[in-house]
């Protein structure tokens, strides 16, 4: 950790209350910032900058009060209690918040943004984006959903609407804007990474499903059709998705999908249709590799399924001709393909991984396979 500085007063910025009473404004707690009573005085931290300094104790108030509210709250509201609560006049009540909000201990955000939380592998994302958007996000991301607790120390993605273009600012910078139609694949690609830079033993590339008490991991090279077969399979009775992306491997071995929204790609959409009908209306976004793709919502949150007592691995073969195939496939191979696009927090993989990783493969039966008709696919996987 970068050596703190002395304490100091926090530098004021510009700001304008003019501005903010233009607009229907809702109150946050800073981003990075913590403020903690040490003695007679109380000390601001902005872990961002790493940095220490001293605040009074009207600020201090400020911050503990707003931080106690989950959702945030609203301007007036504030500027209401503030003055009754530290009996200050109101103009003077406004004038301080809105320097509260220039020296960044409290965050303004429009009273027409949405507000939500994700989890991400233990860590917690605040979500701020355009009430436009608000809907379609909580429905997509809704396996990863957690409810807003007040004090609780969280992330923050930012997505803001200027004119037709989405900005997204994480930390307070800038990481890219985008068009309407490549908002979502925007948004999965940024939590994807972000989940990636949490603390995990070994994350594979493979959708996995939940059938009776069972377990189903589907790998391949990108383009083998993970996805179309996983969304067929969780149509099924009795049949979860738990991920189609990311497929996290504990130190001892189990295995935990992330329910992220499944993209399905367009030469799959008529494939899908009778087995995932919702396909058809979904609304189309670009991915930034300019792939056309269609968004599925997970089934549900693969951290409240109990531990499956057995595991089936099938590794899908690029199938030109449309042969349906199924042959036994050796664990060393398997162990092989799916190291092939693992991640691991290092980039190297541990001998903690390596263990975990070997033990999740040799108490799988482990399949190759050739897609033919989808039908006839489910029908035979369904079965083993």
């Amino acid at each position: 950790m970068a050596a703190m500085m002395a304490c100091r007063v926090i530098p004021a910025r510009k700001t304008s209350i003019a501005d903010r009473f233009a607009r229907n404004m809702i109150l946050l707690p800073g981003r990075d910032i913590l403020i903690a009573q040490l003695g007679d005085a109380f000390a601001l931290f902005n872990s961002q900058e790493q940095r220490l300094y001293e605040v009074d104790s009207l600020a201090a108030w400020t911050w503990r009060h707003v931080s106690n509210c989950a959702a945030g709250i609203g301007w007036s509201q504030l500027s209401a209690q503030f003055s009754s609560e530290c009996k200050l006049a109101r103009p003077d009540a406004e004038a301080l918040l809105d320097r509260y909000v220039g020296l960044g201990i409290l965050h303004a955000c429009q009273g027409s943004a949405s507000i939500f939380a994700v989890a991400l592998n233990g860590s917690r994302w605040m979500i701020e984006c355009p009430d436009v958007l608000s809907a379609e996000l909580k429905r997509l991301f809704r396996g990863i959903a957690i409810p807003m607790e007040p004090g609780c120390r969280q992330e923050h993605l930012v997505i803001r609407l200027n004119a037709d273009r989405y900005e997204l600012t994480a930390a307070g910078k800038s990481i890219g804007v985008v068009g309407r139609a490549e908002i979502i694949p925007a948004i999965k690609a940024f939590l994807t990474e972000a989940l990636l830079q949490t603390d995990f033993t070994l994350a594979l590339h493979a959708a996995l499903l939940r059938l009776g008490d069972r377990q189903l991991l589907i790998a391949g090279v990108p383009g083998a059709g993970k996805t179309t077969l996983a969304l067929a399979l969780s149509a099924e009775n009795g049949c979860l998705l738990l991920g189609d992306d990311i497929v996290i491997v504990d130190e001892k071995g189990a295995l935990r999908g992330i329910p992220f929204p499944a993209a399905v790609k367009r030469g799959s959409w008529t494939l899908l249709q009778t087995f995932q009908p919702e396909v058809a209306s979904r609304p189309t976004y670009v991915r930034s590799d300019g792939k056309e793709v269609r968004f599925i919502p997970g089934d549900i949150d693969s951290d409240h399924i109990a531990p499956a007592r057995s595991t089936t691995m099938i590794f899908l073969r690029q199938n030109v001709a449309r042969r349906q195939s199924l042959s036994r496939m050796s664990p060393l191979l398997a162990f092989q393909r799916l190291l092939t696009e693992a991640a691991a927090p290092t980039r190297r993989l541990t001998d903690q991984a390596f263990a975990a990783l070997s033990k999740a493969v040799n108490i799988s039966r482990v399949y190759e396979m050739e897609v033919g008709p989808l039908r006839q696919a489910v029908e035979i996987i369904r079965d083993l």
